[in-house]
């Protein structure tokens, strides 16, 4: 079994509900605390052992990229007033990470399967990370695995062409993502085995309330069939289509829960002012200062 080594995390999205903010940087640049979004999910990445990153941005937008250039000016600044130490993790992000960006053009087809056959030469033949870049994940409990290293360990037991992260949510919220029905434990004796995918259903038809998260293990059977450029809902191209569409040739694919992780999608401003404070309420050099604020908060 090859080992997992690279991620791609896809942040090409243009965030139109974060304008007029997103007007002028990508959305997954709007920090959380005093990291941009993104940071927090490479750093992710990292923490689980993954150090080789593709990132997937939208055309003409250089956000990121500037981020990751050296000021030399800042370091001289920062330097003469003994404040180099503000920069640790960004020092760290740039020895740790290595990262490639791809570009996605208006042109490309729509859909979150499009970044991923975008930067298909990056990862080869290989399996690979899969992440959300405005999703992230707040790791809660520290006797737990991080939620990557939590799906990792599944593909290496029970070796499926895929392995996704699932979280029960609300009925009136499942609509909003892709929704697993599971095999019986009297059907398989592979645990959270798939046995079938339905993106953004109905409430009502849903099958069931363990909602397609956004960290995920693919190999490259999922790859080629992406590959096929077979659109589905709104004649996008989704991921779960392509998965959904193995697990009906009977490919084994397994949905797992991560327990001890927090799943936050930062696609909104109060979901973006929870993981911040959910965030910051982990951080020992936050928790107090927080909590004070919280409750000495009048509505």
């Amino acid at each position: 079994m090859t080992k997992i080594r690279k991620a791609i995390i896809t942040a090409a999205g243009r965030g139109t509900r974060f304008l007029p903010v997103s007007k002028a940087f990508q959305k997954e640049m709007v920090p959380i605390m005093n990291k941009p979004q993104l940071q927090w999910v490479i750093e992710e990445a990292l923490d689980s052992g993954i150090t080789d990153i593709a990132v997937v941005v939208r055309e003409g937008v250089e956000t990121f990229k500037n981020y990751l250039n050296y000021s030399r000016s800042l370091w001289r600044f920062l330097k003469d007033s003994n404040k180099e130490h503000l920069m640790e993790s960004w020092v760290n992000l740039k020895h740790e990470a290595k990262i490639t960006l791809f570009y996605q053009k208006n042109t490309d087809p729509y859909g979150n399967g499009t970044p991923f056959i975008l930067a298909r030469k990056f990862i080869k033949d290989e399996p690979f990370v899969a992440m959300w870049g405005d999703d992230i994940i707040v790791k809660t409990d520290e006797k737990k695995p991080s939620c990557i290293q939590h799906l990792i360990n599944y593909y290496e037991k029970y070796d499926p062409i895929a392995v996704l992260s699932a979280k029960k949510v609300k009925r009136s919220e499942i609509s909003r993502y892709g929704s697993y029905e599971y095999f019986k434990r009297s059907e398989s004796k592979i645990p959270f085995h798939v046995k079938r995918v339905v993106e953004k259903p109905n409430p009502e038809e849903a099958p069931s309330l363990y909602a397609n998260a956004c960290r995920f293990i693919l190999t490259p059977t999922v790859m080629e069939e992406l590959l096929k450029k077979i659109p589905g809902k709104d004649n996008e191209l989704w991921l779960t289509d392509a998965v959904e569409r193995l697990v009906a040739r009977g490919e084994t694919v397994l949905a797992v829960p991560f327990p001890g992780n927090e799943w936050i999608p930062v696609g909104d401003p109060i979901n973006w002012l929870r993981a911040n404070i959910v965030l910051s309420v982990n951080k020992p050099e936050y928790r107090t200062d927080v909590i004070n604020i919280l409750r000495s908060i009048k509505y």
